[in-house]
């Protein structure tokens, strides 16, 4: 597992140092309600900065910062550090594509991770 953060790092900090069209530093935020049919489960909430930069047809990111998971009925909230790396991929004039990996850090050392990859045409 830590290869591939260490990978999927270099390759994010490869893409930026690789003379950006555009770059710029930003910050974000999200809140998550979950359940199941009428029951409440959770709430996540994150908030990051981030990267972004553009290199040819790619826009390659990175965002870290803390995140807060609140079960239901729990006194406290489980916390996390955060890693997002990915990139939105521009295949022609109407399709696109996005890739991302994310990695939650707890403080027992576990490591929580999730890859996506989404394909999306416009009109």
């Amino acid at each position: 597992m830590k290869n591939a953060i260490a990978i999927a790092t270099l390759a994010a900090l490869s893409a930026v140092t690789a003379a950006p069209a555009f770059a710029g530093p930003y910050v974000g935020g999200k809140i998550t309600a979950k359940g199941t049919d009428g029951d409440f489960s959770k709430t996540e909430t994150e908030l990051k900065v981030g990267y972004e930069t553009k290199v040819n047809n790619l826009k390659p990111y990175i965002e870290i910062g803390p995140a807060w998971e609140m079960k239901d009925g729990a006194d406290d909230a489980d916390f996390f550090k955060v890693i997002e790396l990915g990139s939105k991929i521009k295949l022609t004039d109407d399709l696109g594509a996005k890739v991302k990996a994310e990695y939650a850090f707890n403080d027992d050392n576990e490591v929580d991770w999730k890859y996506e990859a989404s394909v999306s045409y416009s009109f």
